[in-house]
């Protein structure tokens, strides 16, 4: 069963040490630039979603209470 996957991890060792094909370098340059912009979404979403929270947030403003005794107007 080991035997079957020799030939794969033989070719995946001599290709470890080999230089980057152009191919291979603007195939990785493509993909490094769609990971960069789908970052920079998320962060935009996630900021645009925390403010919006926040402006929600501040529209309830809730007064807190000195004491608990207050609270009853002893």
């Amino acid at each position: 069963m080991l035997t079957t996957y020799y030939y794969i991890d033989l070719y995946n060792k001599q290709t470890q040490n080999r230089p980057e094909s152009e191919r291979e370098y603007f195939m990785r340059m493509a993909y490094e630039m769609e990971q960069t912009r789908i970052t920079e979404k998320r962060a935009a979403r996630k900021q645009k979603m925390s403010s919006l929270f926040a402006a929600v947030a501040r529209l309830f403003k809730v007064k807190r209470t000195p004491s608990l005794e207050s609270l009853y107007g002893h």
